[in-house]
């Protein structure tokens, strides 16, 4: 395990069922076995007397919790390997080409497109978007990595900062670690991921299944 990935992460990386065996074990070791062990200190049986029951659903709860993003987690996987078809077609467009049509797609939302030159220089930002007051940087360049993780994340959020920008969108055929994701969470960054990215451009592409659209 990583030094920088608590328990919860963990968990949340682990099959799901085994946050269910773990949470039943606890929950019977707690409740069941450690009240009627026997100790050689009585202030110490008084405690696994008292505090055993009550410990026991709390630890219970506490190990199901990541239980659900390891399920959202494995959902995701699963949509993503239903959808690998339609992923391959976007991963085997030239790079001018995606970045045409994903463009057209935000320019369909209400978003007006500007050159890169005419706000930041800096080769890590692929275009521009402006909403209103508001300006939006876009990254897309990774749109072929099956995994983008917390560094592409943090970098592309730092330079939102250095050029003063609302929001930043990240983009990918793939997926985000649970790190990445943890990292944007109430921050003005939008991931899109393999699934995401190809309901977006089913919006565009007749090509795509109708039934995203829904």
């Amino acid at each position: 395990m990583r030094k920088d990935l608590n328990i919860i992460d963990f968990l949340a990386q682990i099959p799901w069922w085994i946050s269910v065996v773990l949470s039943a074990s606890f929950y019977v070791l707690l409740k069941f076995i450690v009240p009627y062990v026997e100790t050689q200190s009585l202030l110490v049986s008084e405690v696994h007397v008292s505090l055993g029951p009550v410990l026991a659903p709390v630890v219970a709860l506490a190990l199901l919790s990541p239980m659900t993003f390891s399920l959202l987690r494995f959902n995701r996987r699963k949509k993503l390997e239903n959808l690998k078809k339609e992923i391959q077609a976007i991963q085997e467009l030239s790079w001018p080409e995606f970045k045409v049509r994903v463009a057209e797609v935000y320019r369909r939302f209400g978003y007006i497109i500007l050159e890169n030159n005419t706000f930041t220089s800096d080769p890590s930002v692929d275009f521009i978007m402006r909403k209103g007051a508001n300006i939006y940087l876009v990254q897309c360049r990774y749109w072929q990595n099956r995994k983008l993780g917390k560094r592409e994340v943090k970098n592309l959020f730092s330079l939102m900062h250095d050029k003063q920008a609302s929001a930043v969108f990240l983009l990918t055929t793939g997926i985000f670690t649970n790190e990445a994701r943890h990292y944007a969470l109430n921050r003005p960054i939008y991931l899109v991921d393999g699934i995401e990215l190809v309901e977006l451009m089913a919006k565009v592409d007749s090509s795509f299944p109708a039934e995203l659209l829904n």
